[in-house]
């Protein structure tokens, strides 16, 4: 029992280079080979026409043996993963089989001690012992082969797992490198304003600061999230509008309508931002009186319809040049959240 209990200690402390193995996979890799192993060679011994000891004898010595290749083969097992490097060309595989086999002359040795201390010891024929290995070469074989199947079964799966991890983590810097894309140029603006507005009109300098630090509050709040509400956003929205009304003195007007149906509905963070964000400043370039601004969100027969239109006139510019990096940025956005919908 010694010395099973320390073959699963140095079983349990084994490390591979692609993987983490327990005890447990070697141990379930030797429960399915000995039990495959046991069933078939029990039956044909109790079925055996010339001399049939009946089911008892047959289970009690087969039982031994099992005991007997599960502590071999356990061995092997670590001594193999300890040396997996050395057995990576023809010669070492080939020495790989032999060291096998006196890995079942071993488990011979260990049975008959084991038989022998309990009465049931295997009669002597001479030249017989190392044909008799033989016995305990198959099943040692297939523990190995279980155990090899299910190890790299086992590392496969890893490996898919870890791919999936890192092609994760890629999406998610993906994302944040766009998000923090956003807003710079709010920013800039913004503290321009105030900066303007200090000392000529103290209450929408004010005003700003305060429109800016609900803006950042909904940035930061939703930082570590892909999605949210579009009340959410609405009201992120709004703020962004109340400053830009000021930094343009009132020459913006704005007309929010969201459904109640829609409001709770999940979308991209900053979408209809930078949908407005466009409005506002290619609206400002196309339009000589006030700027409309107008927003809508609700259903149309099921499907979620978001609204973003401005009172500006339709400019075509030569390559798309300035208009396609805040709508480009969006739609990579949208492409790594409904990746089955591009």
């Amino acid at each position: 029992m010694y010395i099973v209990l320390l073959l699963l200690k140095k079983m349990q402390e084994l490390e591979y280079r692609s993987s983490r193995i327990k005890a447990t996979h070697v141990i379930i890799a030797q429960l399915i080979a000995v039990a495959i192993w046991m069933s078939i060679t029990v039956i044909q011994w109790v079925n055996n026409p010339k001399s049939s000891p009946g089911l008892l004898i047959p289970l009690i010595v087969r039982r031994i043996d099992a005991f007997s290749i599960i502590i071999v083969s356990g061995s092997l097992i670590v001594l193999i993963e300890n040396t997996s490097n050395t057995f990576k060309n023809s010669y070492a595989r080939l020495f790989l089989w032999v060291l096998i086999y006196f890995g079942a002359i071993f488990a011979n040795l260990l049975s008959i001690l084991f038989r022998s201390l309990i009465g049931y010891a295997p009669p002597r024929i001479e030249g017989y012992f190392f044909v008799q290995s033989l016995h305990f070469y198959i099943p040692l074989l297939l523990v190995l082969g279980i155990y090899a199947i299910g190890k790299n079964r086992l590392e496969l799966q890893i490996e898919r797992e870890n791919k999936l991890k890192a092609e994760s983590l890629a999406q998610q810097a993906k994302w944040i490198m766009l998000r923090y894309q956003v807003n710079p140029h709010f920013l800039f603006n913004a503290l321009n304003t105030i900066r303007a507005l200090i000392g000529v009109d103290d209450e929408n300098a004010r005003k700003t600061v305060t429109e800016m630090s609900e803006y950042f509050r909904y940035s930061l709040s939703s930082e570590d999230k892909y999605t949210v509400t579009i009340e959410k956003e609405i009201n992120a929205v709004k703020n962004y509008l109340e400053i830009q009304k000021i930094r343009f003195q009132d020459k913006i007007k704005i007309e929010i309508k969201v459904s109640k149906e829609s409001a709770l509905c999940l979308i991209p963070v900053f979408s209809i931002q930078t949908l407005v964000e466009n409005a506002v400043k290619y609206g400002l370039k196309t339009t000589d009186d006030d700027l409309h601004i107008i927003v809508e969100c609700g259903y149309i027969n099921g499907v979620l319809d978001i609204i973003v239109k401005n009172s500006g006139r339709l400019v075509y510019t030569q390559n798309g040049e300035g208009t396609s990096k805040g709508i480009q940025n969006l739609k990579n956005r949208l492409g790594y959240l409904y990746p089955d919908k591009n």
